[in-house]
């Protein structure tokens, strides 16, 4: 049975508290009220909930205050502002403290908190597995390197008796677990270790003689890339990585030219097949962790821009309200004029006119102001026309960028994915730069991931804004900078170069900005995995390259590369 999770509500409106504290308990969960920040605090302290709503307005102790002793007590405790009186302002401090979320009261419909709490619960519960896994990983870790420093002493002693003692040999070869196999050029066995015997289901001394593909791999000739064979071809070793079921699983062979004792005749090859089925599903679950990591950056990076995006809608539709209720009060005046009108053509068709009928129509469209209306009605059709395509566009690549990627590559316009990152990123730079683009419109398809590559270039965008951010400090003269993106064909290349005017990075630091949790950002607004995700999805998933230019106080460039014919 799943435990019980426990909300505490801090609210001084005891009607609106007990309401959803009601509504909250008739959906499973435990609910702690409380009327002021200075209660919420001591009940928080007792209790320990699972999550924390707040208003921001209190008495005694505000929500400032007890957002900030939570997180300073309880980072990973979400905490989800509801307010009423706040101001975009008070979003952003809210946010900038430790705010998970933020919801604006009266709340319409219940649904929405229950989708609020259920994402904070969700994001908080993958925060304690990624914590969790991280620190099994770094015990493995040391446990693993402790283990082949102790295998590197122990191999070094077994050289140090090989050279003192020929006969210690095959005592030595057989207290090693790795399989040992010396072959001549025939691919026969000429001598085995007791773990490679054994892992045959024979004796050291049935094996000699006998093919090693006919009992390694149960064939009746070698196998395809047989690295005994291409070593006899150009005397070099060979590795390969090979699963037999009945040797027990993944085993990594490398095979080394063996010679005679004048050190050129070669006269066969060694055989060494290490075990590596614990180290290939160690590696199969952090692929599952990254994979998990990816997706938990794109809804923290979703959430991230939700606020940016909602404003940047906002000012268009606010600008069409006004243009409509202009058009709204024109289209009473032309309504009245109209009426007048009208009554001028009835008096002609009955021969009624009079004197004031004409002074009325004239006086109507005096009201009316026609010259006026006849120059601005156009112009605020044109704007609002501009600001629903605006409200479109942002739309549109919003739902683009948040679509679900395919888990398979596809050919896609990397021109495209570059324009609609940068729109639904626009809040994160434009109060710091400008951004210019220039994009090859000759750019053939690119076969890649379209979910992961968006997320890559959004992690880069949100740096360079940051690094120009960090430059400019406090800038009360509104200056900004430049982050430019430019698009190239390089042969069989698909290069993008996003450049930023920001602080750079310092040489002795470049080899590392790739490297997981890595970060030069004060706590708090960076985690380090931005470009460690970057570096892997561009490196490992898509067989490219990206390298770094840069000069301290001038800017840095990032240069990903990727491969047409992959």
């Amino acid at each position: 049975m799943e435990p019980v999770i426990t909300i505490l509500h801090a609210e001084d409106d005891s009607l609106l508290r007990h309401s959803t504290t009601q509504y909250l308990n008739t959906l499973g969960f435990r609910t702690l009220e409380a009327e002021n920040g200075m209660d919420a605090w001591q009940i928080f302290q007792q209790e320990r909930p699972d999550l924390v709503l707040t208003d921001l307005r209190m008495p005694v102790m505000d929500g400032f205050e007890l957002l900030t002793k939570v997180i300073n007590e309880s980072p990973d405790t979400p905490v989800i502002i509801i307010s009423g009186v706040g101001t975009m302002t008070d979003v952003i401090e809210a946010l900038h403290l430790g705010a998970w979320d933020y919801l604006t009261k009266p709340i319409e419909e219940m649904s929405i908190l229950v989708h609020a709490i259920d994402k904070a619960l969700e994001r908080s519960k993958m925060r304690r597995d990624s914590s969790n896994y991280q620190q099994l990983l770094e015990q493995t870790v040391h446990e693993r390197t402790q283990k082949l420093e102790d295998e590197l002493q122990e191999r070094k002693k077994i050289e140090r008796l090989v050279i003192r003692a020929k006969q210690e040999w095959e005592r030595t070869m057989d207290a090693m677990p790795d399989l040992i196999a010396l072959l001549d050029i025939n691919q026969r066995m000429i001598r085995v270790n007791k773990p490679m015997a054994a892992a045959l289901g024979l004796t050291p001394a049935e094996t000699v003689g006998r093919k090693c593909y006919d009992y390694i791999h149960t064939q009746k000739c070698p196998p395809e890339h047989c690295p005994h064979l291409q070593m006899m071809t150009d005397g070099q070793p060979h590795t390969i990585e090979i699963h037999e079921e009945h040797l027990g699983g993944t085993y990594e062979v490398i095979v080394v030219p063996r010679y005679d004792f004048d050190d050129t005749t070669l006269i066969g090859s060694i055989h060494i097949a290490r075990d590596i089925t614990a180290r290939k599903e160690a590696e199969e679950e952090q692929k599952k962790l990254q994979i998990q990591l990816l997706h938990a950056q794109k809804l923290e990076s979703v959430g991230r821009l939700a606020s940016g995006i909602a404003h940047e809608i906002n000012t268009p539709s606010q600008y069409v309200g006004t243009n409509i209720d202009f058009l709204d009060e024109a289209f009473h005046d032309i309504s009245k004029l109209m009426d007048h009108l009208q009554t001028l053509l009835h008096g002609e068709e009955d021969g009624s006119l009079s004197p004031q009928q004409f002074q009325d129509a004239r006086q109507a469209l005096d009201d009316a102001d026609w010259e006026y209306l006849e120059t601005e009605i156009p112009k605020a059709i044109g704007q609002s026309r501009d600001g629903i395509k605006r409200v479109t566009s942002i739309v549109r690549a919003m739902k683009e960028f948040s679509h679900p990627g395919n888990k398979d590559k596809v050919a896609a316009n990397l021109n495209t994915i570059i324009q609609t990152t940068i729109t639904i990123a626009t809040n994160e730079w434009k109060y710091v730069a400008e951004i210019k683009t220039d994009l090859d419109p000759d750019l053939p398809s690119v076969l890649c991931l379209v979910d992961e590559m968006g997320q890559v270039i959004l992690n880069m965008l949100v740096n360079a804004a940051h690094a120009i951010g960090d430059k400019l400090g406090e800038n009360p003269e509104g200056q900004k900078g430049v982050i430019t993106l430019t698009t190239r064909q390089d042969e069989q290349w698909a290069e993008l170069r996003i450049s930023d005017t920001g602080a750079g990075i310092p040489e002795e630091i470049r080899q590392r900005v790739f490297d997981p949790f890595f970060t030069t950002k004060q706590v708090g607004k960076g985690t380090g995995q931005g470009l460690a995700i970057a570096h892997d999805v561009i490196t490992g998933k898509h067989k490219g390259t990206i390298t770094i230019e840069s000069e301290v106080g001038v800017g840095t460039t990032f240069i990903i590369r990727l491969p047409l014919d992959s």
